[in-house]
């Protein structure tokens, strides 16, 4: 028995889910009660309007992922300062006892 479920990726599902849409609107303003001329109007404003939806979502998401990296880029600079200050601590209190422990010999 073949398993489907490994080809249903997020991203599938959203583009057969967009395509659906755009094929139904496309077919309500081909079959509504209007001239031709009316529809082909209206169908190029749509993908005018929706070509710039696309445009401010592309814009959002590089945005975004820019915020996210950046982000990610400060939170591993103080991780990485943040060990270091633990090294060099560790190193002092090292320095220390060792110091201690030959003072007492």
């Amino acid at each position: 028995m073949k398993q489907y479920d490994r080809d249903a990726t997020p991203g599938k599902v959203v583009s057969v889910f967009i395509t659906g849409i755009v094929i139904g609107t496309v077919a309500t303003f081909l079959l509504c009660p209007q001239s031709g001329r009316e529809s082909r109007g209206q169908i190029r404003d749509y993908v005018r309007r929706k070509g710039e939806d696309l445009n401010n979502l592309q814009d959002r998401t590089v945005e975004t992922y820019q915020d996210i990296v950046s982000g990610t880029r400060k939170e591993l600079e103080d991780i990485q300062e943040g060990i270091k200050e633990a090294v060099h601590a560790g190193m002092d209190e090292f320095r220390k006892e060792l110091k201690d422990i030959r003072s007492k010999v």
